[in-house]
């Protein structure tokens, strides 16, 4: 018995080192590593797709603001065409396994964002967890800035969309995945963050907003802070609350959104929000010394808050845009069917916001 076992193991290994000696496997030093890639849109008919891919160059030493990359753009009529073409100009095959950042011009996303991530969702080798954004002017003047603190090429900014490095409250984050999900599901919309090319740089402190697959318009950068802690409350940001000649600063430390559709038996549908903030004072212009002026700056700043965040909720209404998902809340009280869709496009327009906000300031930090 043990003859024949051993002739099937020699068998299996042979096949196995027949695999892996194939010609799939390339060494190192025979890949180009894609780091990010942009899609802008170009003034060519025949090739309407400007595909710029940023290719890192390995170094020995890994020091900040010393990353080496090489840039390399192509015209096409399809993006697979224009990334077939480029791989006529390097000496190495192109590796996408560690691209996890996709830039797109305004237009070129704005058309037919479906059919512009297609190949991204098709291809094996790029992770459903890449970050995507929206350069302006263009995806690539920001793949051509050199960030003084990465190490490695686009690093910078694919650390800036990473929660587990960067908390700001002012930048979106929006990945492959749940982009697609957002364009293909009926009840909630997708968004972009905008990314600017400063010197050394980047700005990213807006966000673009579609209504269903058309992009509908931007939020500027307190606008972008508060919707991205409302669908995100894990961020913590700060709020700058001004009363008089007061200027009180809220660091806050908590932060918990109960977010419904109301549908009050007789009356018309409503959006009920409800703010719970528990946060320090990190600045204030006056003194705050008794429980009674804490109190007094807790009551100020929580109608501040509701009035901010609900002109930010009606700026959103106004364009049509839903990224909270609040059809979703309205379909899963009356049901997904095309009558009750319908019903919610009709209502959704000029439905009332209420925001309620309940401020706890539990210290005023540290003097000495």
């Amino acid at each position: 018995m043990k003859k024949p076992c051993l002739a099937f193991l020699l068998c299996e290994l042979i096949l196995l080192g027949a695999i892996l000696s194939g010609c799939q496997f390339r060494d190192i030093d025979k890949r180009f590593f894609v780091v990010a890639m942009g899609v802008d849109s170009s003034d060519d008919k025949d090739k309407p797709y400007d595909v710029t891919l940023k290719l890192a160059i390995p170094s020995p030493e890994v020091k900040p603001g010393q990353a080496d990359f090489q840039l390399i753009s192509e015209k096409a009529d399809s993006i697979p065409e224009a990334v077939r073409v480029m791989k006529s100009r390097v000496d190495k095959e192109f590796d996408f396994g560690h691209c996890r950042m996709v830039l797109f011009d305004e237009k070129m996303i704005s058309e037919n964002p479906l059919s512009t991530i297609n190949w991204f969702l098709r291809r094996r080798d790029i992770q459903g967890i890449t970050y995507l954004g929206i350069g302006k002017p263009s995806s690539k003047e920001v793949l051509k800035i050199r960030a003084k603190s990465e190490r490695l090429p686009a690093n910078a900014l694919i650390l800036t969309f990473d929660p587990s490095t960067n908390t700001s409250t002012y930048v979106s984050t929006s990945m492959v995945n749940d982009f697609f999900m957002r364009v293909r599901e009926d009840g909630i919309d997708p968004y972009l963050p905008i990314i600017e090319p400063q010197k050394d740089t980047y700005a990213i402190n807006t966000v673009a907003l579609f209504a269903g697959d058309k992009l509908a318009g931007s939020l500027n950068r307190d606008e972008t802070r508060m919707l991205n802690e409302l669908m995100n409350t894990q961020r913590r940001g700060q709020i700058n609350v001004a009363s008089g000649k007061n200027h009180l600063f809220v660091n806050v430390d908590q932060l918990k959104a109960v977010i419904q559709v109301m549908l009050p038996n007789g009356k018309r549908p409503y959006v009920d929000m409800h703010l719970d903030i528990m946060g320090f004072i990190e600045g204030s212009g006056e003194k705050l010394a008794t429980n009674q002026e804490i109190k007094h700056y807790e009551k100020i700043a929580s109608k501040t808050i509701s009035k901010r965040v609900k002109r930010a909720m009606k700026k959103i209404q106004s364009m049509g845009s839903d990224p909270l998902g609040l059809e979703l809340r309205y379909q899963a009280k009356v049901g997904p069917r095309q009558k009750e869709r319908e019903e919610w496009r009709s209502l959704y327009p000029n439905m009332d916001i209420r925001v309620h906000t309940n401020l706890d300031i539990k210290g005023t930090g540290t003097m000495y």
